[in-house]
C-alpha cells in the first residue's frame, strides 16, 4: 500500500515546530524523538504525527524537567512514573522558589530606600512634617546601647537570631529608644532592634506592631552623632504647634552602613508619637 502520509525534512521540521535543527538530531541521538524515515544520504523525516511530541517536549522543559526525565514520562505508559517525577520536581521548585522570593524581598526593599534616600537629599527635606504610618509587624531583639551605631545596625546577635528561626529580615532597620530622656541625653541605655521578616514567621519568633499613629518626623543628612538636632527640631516644633510627644522614639535609618561607610551620606529619619494638645483636658495622653 502506497504511504501517503505527508513528511517533514528536518529543515521544515525545524521551521514548523520552532527548534533548530541540531536539537532535532540530538532528540534522536538520545531516544527522544526519531524520525519516521530516512531518505537518500541518511536525510531524516518527520511525519506530523511524531513532531506533535516537540510541543509536549517544551511544555515539560517548561517546567523544568530534564530531558532524562521527560524520556521517562513520554516512554512510561503509566502514571506511577509521572506522579513521582511531578512530585520530585514540585518540592524543588518550592525550594528555588522560596530563594528566589528572599532574593526579590531583599532587593525590592533595598531599592525602595534608595529611591526614597534620593528623594530627601535631591529636595534637601530635613525639616518636621506630621506622618501616619500603616501598622506593620516586625522581629525585634532587646540588646544594651551604647551609641556604637554600626554594631547596632549591622547587627550579628539579631542575623544569628532570625537564621536560628530559618528566617531573613529586609528593609529599613529601626531602634526603639524606650525613654526619650535617656536618649537625649546619651545614657547607655537598652534599645530594641526592629526589622520586618521576609518570611512567615513561627510562633517562637519575637514580634511587635508598629505603626497606626501619628508621628512627627523629621530626616537627618550625617553622621548618627549629630543626629540630636533633629530631636531638638521636632521639640520646638511641637512646642510652637501645640503637639505632646511621646517618652519614646524610633530611629529610622535609610541609608547607613549597609550602604555607604561615608557617614556624610547617611539618611536617618527620626519618629516621634504626637497627639495633639487638647486644652479644654487638664491630663495629656503622654
Amino acid at each position: 500500500m502506497k504511504d501517503e502520509k505527508e513528511y517533514y525534512s528536518i529543515g521544515q521540521a525545524s521551521k514548523l515546530c520552532n527548534v533548530p535543527a541540531n536539537t532535532l538530531r540530538f532528540y534522536d541521538k538520545i531516544g527522544l524523538i526519531h524520525p519516521d524515515k530516512l531518505g537518500e544520504n541518511n536525510y531524516r523525516f518527520y511525519s506530523k504525527e511524531t513532531l506533535i511530541y516537540i510541543p509536549v517536549i517544551k511544555y515539560y522543559k517548561q517546567m523544568g524537567f530534564s530531558l532524562e526525565d521527560i524520556k521517562k514520562i513520554v516512554d512510561e505508559n503509566s502514571f506511577t512514573i509521572h506522579e513521582k517525577l511531578f512530585k520530585q520536581k514540585f518540592d524543588e521548585l518550592k525550594i528555588i522558589n522560596k530563594s528566589i522570593y528572599k532574593k526579590y524581598a531583599a532587593i525590592e526593599s533595598w531599592l525602595q530606600l534608595i529611591i526614597e534616600a534620593d528623594l530627601i537629599k535631591k529636595n534637601d527635606i530635613t525639616q518636621v512634617s506630621v506622618k501616619y504610618l500603616e501598622p506593620s509587624e516586625f522581629c525585634y531583639m532587646e540588646q544594651n546601647f551604647s551609641y556604637n551605631y554600626q554594631e547596632a545596625i549591622i547587627n550579628i546577635d539579631f542575623t544569628n537570631y532570625m537564621e536560628s528561626l530559618s528566617n531573613e529580615v529586609a528593609g529599613v532597620i529601626l531602634l526603639n529608644f524606650p525613654s526619650l530622656k535617656s536618649r537625649l541625653e546619651q545614657r547607655k541605655t537598652q534599645v530594641t532592634i526592629m526589622q520586618k521578616p521576609i518570611l512567615k514567621v513561627t510562633p517562637e519568633t519575637k514580634t511587635k506592631s508598629f505603626g497606626g499613629q501619628i508621628f512627627a518626623s523629621c530626616y537627618h543628612i550625617g553622621p548618627h552623632e549629630t543626629l540630636l538636632t533633629a530631636y531638638h527640631k521636632i521639640y520646638d516644633w511641637a512646642s510652637k504647634n501645640n503637639y505632646s510627644c511621646a517618652d519614646e522614639a524610633y530611629e529610622r535609618f535609610v541609608i547607613d552602613y549597609w550602604t555607604t561607610q561615608n557617614p556624610d551620606y547617611f539618611i536617618t529619619e527620626i519618629l516621634i508619637k504626637i497627639e495633639k494638645i487638647d486644652f479644654s483636658t487638664p491630663d495629656p495622653l503622654f
